[in-house]
């Protein structure tokens, strides 16, 4: 992408967050930071995990039904509206104030369908709906723990609809385990960067600080942090994206997507590693709640999965990423300090699973 391609899509999305507005003093930063996506090819996504790194693919099979006949947004508009009840309500983000409220499912398709409102559903959960027999989300869930787990693990999962109009704004945020968002129509910019990394350069956080209005962001900050990166996603790819890092997404065009979380072989280390150290998002306000203990309790599935699968065919292994275990295993020891890496050892459901995770890397 060319510096005045960067500066025109940054000019865009300044137009809805001025903290966006990039001076030419950014473009060689941002140019240099630009995630691209790339064709979908199994061994690319589970490398990318291993790493800890973002990755933008197109060709991740999510297939919707009556697509071919309707269209895909007639489907998808139609689905929805479908799948639930006249009353039903979701969370959403409405107007310029980005209020939240619950209003009707099908109020407000009609909002977002109608072009002339600010509006963006968060909160629309398909597990269990009969939207969940029209989408078929097994390519983003093939190598997921979290669906197989308890019902406080499943509902950590968070399987859901990503709908926003142009403009929309979603403040900077964490989510706990790492994410996976599939773009059918519309587009978003994404800006990503290490939680603490960010922290430190002064950048806010809203789940891991005391934010009164919007997120404290610097553009000049953003720029000058190692870790950070940015992309767009587009009608028909796939965002894998991990747990560390906070972001920042403006909708640039009007959008339906599906997004989930997922726990992973290739990536579980650093996701259970940083909930061990720094606490996890979902009992922050409530440390001694019902969700205490579901640390540990991933971790242990996490081991009995391994167990199960290192038993298993090739075919099994390969759809759960095995073979780039030992790469995962190599990146979080040299991610994670040695005091940390010993600290964590010291807790025996992890030390379990990093031995669960070695052993599983062997070769067959």
């Amino acid at each position: 992408m060319s510096n005045a391609s960067i500066c025109e899509l940054w000019n865009d999305a300044a137009g809805f967050d001025p903290t966006l507005s990039a001076r030419p003093a950014h473009l060689a930063a941002l140019k240099r930071k630009h995630v691209l996506a790339r064709p979908y090819a199994r061994e690319a996504l589970f490398e990318a995990m291993a790493r800890g790194e973002p990755a933008v693919f197109s060709g991740v099979h999510v297939p919707v039904a009556q697509a071919a006949e309707l269209g895909l947004q007639a489907a998808l508009v139609k689905a929805i509206c479908g799948a639930f009840k006249p009353g039903e309500r979701a969370g959403a983000q409405v107007g310029p104030s980005r209020s939240r409220r619950k209003l009707p499912v099908r109020e407000l398709m009609r909002r977002w369908n109608s072009g002339h409102h600010l509006v963006s559903v968060t909160d629309l959960h398909i597990r269990g709906t009969r939207l969940e027999r029209q989408i078929n989300t097994d390519d983003l869930s093939a190598f997921n723990l979290l669906p197989l787990g308890s019902e406080d693990m499943r509902r950590q999962e968070m399987m859901t609809m990503v709908i926003g109009a142009r403009g929309n704004v979603t403040d900077s945020h964490s989510d706990d385990p790492d994410g996976s968002n599939h773009c059918f129509t519309g587009r978003k910019l994404w800006l990503a960067w290490e939680t603490f990394e960010g922290q430190q350069a002064g950048l806010q956080d809203c789940e891991r600080g005391l934010v009164r209005e919007r997120a404290r962001f610097s553009l000049s900050a953003f720029c000058s942090l190692r870790s950070a990166r940015w992309w767009t996603v587009g009608p028909g790819e796939t965002l894998f994206l991990p747990g560390r890092l906070t972001h920042k997404v403006v909708t640039l065009e009007p959008y339906i997507g599906i997004g989930s979380f997922y726990v992973a072989p290739t990536s579980c280390l650093d996701s259970l590693s940083r909930w061990y150290l720094h606490g996890p998002l979902w009992s922050m306000d409530d440390p001694r709640g019902d969700n205490a203990a579901l640390v540990d309790e991933i971790a242990v599935a996490m081991r009995a999965r391994l167990r199960r699968l290192v038993r298993q065919s090739e075919r099994s292994r390969r759809q759960w990423g095995l073979d780039f275990v030992q790469l995962a295993l190599d990146t979080w020891q040299r991610a994670w300090p040695r005091g940390r890496r010993e600290a964590l050892m010291a807790r025996p459901p992890f030390a379990r699973l990093v031995n669960a995770l070695r052993r599983a890397s062997a070769p067959v």
